[in-house]
């Protein structure tokens, strides 16, 4: 059987040679020390800024913990896998799969670890927040279709293209606590429900966060994958994470494989604790900016 693996992943490569790869994502100590400051984490799209302290509509903070995954390489990922039949093979022989689990009592935790890292981040410049579940009470907000208060959401995905930690196979989406997963609409119907709810509020400005989270390497990853999408009076803007960045400690326990990375709750908090405000103060120091990107 590990003939058998071992030839697949063999004749797998040579079509991923062609594909290039993606930039390796940086740790966290790699980050403060200023290492490949030319690839920004964040890129963004819009005239919307957060250059000034105001009131804030967080409509919602979710967070996409990546559950499954598939990983060719070592340290830099194939950024794009072609439907060829070697690997179609490759991948039902399980090649490169990683699934990541987490205790079902640490979801919530790890999302108001994150929670209090963006409301810690947003005060410190000046803006005093309305939590999404005040936000969701708001008659606008039903132009939003939303999973009732702190309820998860599971996404399973057939992916050709890859983040910088791999091809996302599953994830469970968890809301901040009180508020609401936000499943659609999309697009310019989005942007006018975002538009009509911060007229309601009469607020500054009105963000929607969606965060993913994960494992490689061992270490604790904040993802690419990412997104925030903000609005002001007048304008919008997106901005997505096209590169992740990692913890610098392990957070895998005991009895963790190289197929089946089985996280240890209370190293997990404390990376998150460590990275995660340094992954959302790139964020908004980007949504500070004037203009797109």
């Amino acid at each position: 059987m590990r003939r058998t693996t071992l030839a697949v992943l063999a004749l797998c490569l040579a079509p991923l040679t062609l594909t290039g790869c993606k930039a390796a994502p940086r740790t966290l100590a790699q980050a403060r020390a200023g290492e490949g400051r030319d690839a920004a984490i964040w890129s963004k799209r819009g005239g919307a800024s957060l250059r000034e302290g105001g009131r804030l509509a967080l409509a919602e903070l979710s967070v996409e913990f990546v559950t499954s995954k598939n990983e060719m390489g070592e340290s830099r990922q194939a950024a794009f896998i072609p439907p060829h039949p070697v690997f179609l093979a490759a991948n039902a022989a399980g090649v490169g799969r990683r699934d990541v689990e987490f205790d079902d009592d640490a979801y919530a935790r790890i999302v108001s670890r994150i929670e209090s890292a963006l409301t810690t981040e947003l005060t410190s410049r000046g803006w005093s927040l309305i939590p999404p579940a005040q936000v969701a009470s708001a008659d606008a907000f039903t132009s939003f279709t939303a999973l009732a208060p702190d309820e998860a959401r599971d996404i399973r995905q057939i992916n050709l293209a890859a983040t910088d930690t791999g091809r996302v196979r599953t994830m469970r989406v968890y809301p901040a606590p009180g508020g609401r997963v936000i499943s659609a609409p999309t697009g310019r119907a989005e942007s006018d429900a975002r538009s009509a709810l911060l007229d309601e509020l009469g607020v500054d400005a009105l963000l929607r966060v969606v965060l993913r989270v994960g494992v490689y390497q061992g270490r604790a990853s904040l993802e690419e994958g990412s997104r925030m999408l903000l609005t002001t009076p007048g304008s919008d803007a997106t901005l997505e994470a096209r590169r992740s960045l990692l913890s610098d400690m392990d957070v895998l326990g005991e009895d963790a494989t190289d197929a089946q990375l089985v996280v240890s709750e209370r190293a997990y908090l404390a990376a998150i604790d460590n990275t995660a405000p340094v992954f959302i103060n790139a964020a908004l120091d980007t949504l500070q900016r004037a203009g797109a990107r």
